[in-house]
């Protein structure tokens, strides 16, 4: 109740993201097998359905929150890039994205559906690992991710469609759909009264 009150209903979406503030427990095993604790969030809905309202104030929640849209959103922004420095020495210098800024708290990215492939592609070690790992101009590093991701967009044809399966509605690959441990499809269902 305490988040977004003046959103009417959406209780379960909201509980989830409250527990995915707080995070699960990262366990390691024995023979070094890691399993991530964070819980990653996809809401896949019809326009003014109040994703956009939620997606927002979720990384207010945790001190390192972050919030990014998916049309002003690249790999480097995203994950990691390598930039020639011209104002020191001139040499190679790494530049965190959002997912590695946000480390050990929560990264919000709207628009989801609208990221070009290619950056999705890139979000596959964050979302599994807990890592971004780079390797160029001479500069090879892994970079800790351990971010939480709310993710939200819209179906393919802007509004669901009642009379095709839900899974060709989303534009989304399969292997990125699979580490979102969470997904919602919210249905705006216009009400004569």
């Amino acid at each position: 109740a305490s988040l977004a009150p003046s959103l009417y209903g959406l209780e379960d979406i909201k509980e989830s993201i409250i527990l995915q503030v707080f995070g699960g427990v990262h366990r390691t095993l024995p023979d070094k097998t890691k399993f991530r604790g964070d819980i990653h969030i996809l809401l896949i809905g019809d326009p003014a359905s109040g994703k956009s309202q939620l997606l927002k104030l979720a990384p207010q929640l945790v001190p390192r929150g972050k919030y990014v849209s998916g049309k002003g959103t690249t790999t480097a922004g995203l994950t990691a890039t390598v930039s020639k420095d011209e104002q020191f020495m001139g040499g190679w210098v790494l530049e965190a994205g959002a997912m590695v800024l946000a480390n050990k708290g929560l990264l919000a990215i709207d628009e989801f559906e609208k990221m070009s492939p290619e950056d999705m592609v890139a979000m596959h070690e964050g979302l599994e690992q807990g890592s971004v790992s780079i390797a160029k101009a001479s500069i090879v590093a892994t970079l800790p991710a351990q971010t939480s991701v709310l993710a939200g967009g819209n179906p393919k044809f802007s509004r669901f469609d009642p009379y095709i399966a839900i899974a060709k509605q989303i534009i989304i690959p399969d292997t990125l759909l699979s580490r979102f441990d969470l997904k919602f499809a919210l249905r705006d269902t216009p009400d004569p009264e």
